[in-house]
Order: structure tokens, then sequence, then C-alpha cells
């Protein structure tokens, strides 16, 4: 999955947005991102959606390290997932995603956010 703008977020600092389309191989039912960058003790915010594929529901848990930024289940096509969250000196970014079907697809959704 590639998120440009937030890999770009220790180069632009502090204050700026994201708004784009992502997307994340899923094989046999999941797929995860990791990320990690020095982040400055920045508040993250915004919300990301699922764009498809059409059926089925997910389980996305996003973590800083040991620290849950959002562990959200039964997300479907179309619905939004809020998050807030201000990291440390350094984010250490992992996302995973558990698709209701074990078969292989590809994750698409949009993202918008704000640091």
């Amino acid at each position: 999955m590639q998120i440009k703008k937030l890999e770009q977020l220790s180069k632009d600092g502090l204050g700026g947005s994201i708004d784009q389309n992502f997307s994340m191989p899923i094989v046999n039912g999941s797929g995860s991102y990791n990320y990690s960058t020095t982040s400055f003790w920045v508040t993250i915010s915004g919300y990301a959606t699922i764009t498809g594929p059409d059926e089925g529901n997910w389980h996305f848990v996003a973590k800083d390290g040991n620290n849950i930024i959002f562990d959200r289940q039964g997300v479907t096509k179309g619905q939004q997932i809020p998050f807030k969250y201000k990291t440390g000196f350094t984010l250490n970014l992992t996302l995973t995603a558990t698709w209701s079907e074990k078969k292989d697809t590809n994750l698409t959704g949009y993202l918008n956010a704000q640091y």
C-alpha cells in the first residue's frame, strides 16, 4: 500500500493534509502495511473509506508500536473509519486488514487526514 503523503510526513514538517486513494494487496483474506518515520509528536486525524471490493466485511487494526490507533470490526464498503492519534517522536505504523472472505483481492479505499 502506498500513502505517499504519509511517507513524506517527516520531510514536509508539521501541518499538512493527505487526500488520496490507496490500494493494498490481500492474500488469502489478509494483508498488512508497515511504515516508520520520525514524526515529532504530531496529531494525525481523519478517516479512511473502503471503496472495494463490494462484498464481505473487514477487520482493521492500526498500531503505533504497541499502542492501538484503532481497531474496527465489521467494516463494509462505503463506511468511514475515523481516527485521531498523537504520535511520539517516531511513528511505527502497522496496519492489518482481515477480510471475511478467504481469497485474494485488492483492497481499495480513500484516505483523508490532517497533521
